[in-house]
């Protein structure tokens, strides 16, 4: 059976991505991080500073390796708060 990550996009990132998906399953390979599917999903390195990641609903940085059968949530990173 092929390895795979499992991959969401929130909807506004969805848009903008070359797949158009909202959920994708990515064949996993190993050192394969989060900034790996950013960057072929077409967004660039200032993009990817405003997306946040959930591997398995746990916040994780974008250069953290994922593991077969993870799955990972892409969505804007929000920032500010009550001054």
């Amino acid at each position: 059976m092929a390895m795979a990550v499992h991959v969401r996009f929130f909807p506004l990132l969805a848009k903008r991505a070359r797949s158009r998906q909202e959920t994708l399953d990515i064949t996993f390979q190993p050192g394969l991080r989060p900034i790996d599917i950013i960057r072929a999903e077409g967004f660039s390195d200032t993009d990817a500073e405003a997306i946040m990641v959930l591997v398995n609903d746990q916040q994780a940085e974008l250069d953290a390796p994922v593991q077969d059968g993870d799955r990972l949530e892409f969505m804007v990173a929000m920032s500010g708060g009550a001054r």
